[in-house]
Parts: C-alpha cells; structure tokens; sequence
C-alpha cells in the first residue's frame, strides 16, 4: 500500500523495499551463476540458460501479473511474485555449496 500514497516520502519508501526485496535475488546471482558452473561450458552455459531463463519469466510475468489481479481482485497481487522469486533464491542459496575461500578456476583456453 506504501506505492499508493500522495506523499513523496511514502512513494520513496515503498521503492526502497521493492529494491531491497529484489537485492536479496539480484544481488548474489552473478557469483553463485559463476561459481556453480563448470569452466569448460561456463560462458556458453550462462549466456544461453540466463538469457533462456529471462526470456520466459520476462515474457510470461505481465500476462501472470494480469492474471493474478483479474483472479483475486487484490492490486497488490503482482508483489507477491516477487515475495515468491526472493523465497525461491533464499531456499537456493542455503542448498548450494559454500564455495568461501576456494580458489575459482579463471585459467583462459586458447584455441588451437
């Protein structure tokens, strides 16, 4: 309800959690995408996956945000994809390894 108000100060701190929600997802991707990737496949591998991955989440998200209004009435119902994208990167991030202080392999291949 914070995006909804007159006041500036308001429509402020309603950004500031949107953007602190969405720092939890985007704010470890790049590391965990790199470590958890095996060097021989790693560019090709997060190149075709991520830009598979945000052509059908980035796709489908309005006609799923239409949808979800249109079905509970509520305007605020698009948030809760966003409540559900940052559960699912918190529950992926306590199963993947903890790679702290492991050395990443950055050794560049030249080609024949």
């Amino acid at each position: 309800m914070l995006m909804q108000h007159n006041t500036t100060s308001a429509i402020y701190l309603g950004q500031a959690c949107f953007v602190l929600t969405l720092s939890v997802q985007f704010g470890v991707q790049g590391a965990l995408m790199v470590e958890s990737t095996p060097e021989a496949i790693r560019c090709t591998a997060l190149g075709i996956g991520n830009n598979i991955a945000w052509s059908i989440l980035g796709g489908l998200t309005p006609l799923a945000a239409t949808w979800l209004i249109w079905r509970t009435g509520d305007t605020l119902s698009p948030a809760y994809l966003v409540v559900a994208a940052a559960a699912a990167t918190v529950a992926s991030l306590l199963m993947a390894p903890d790679s702290f202080r492991k050395e990443i392999s950055t050794r560049v291949r030249r080609p024949l």
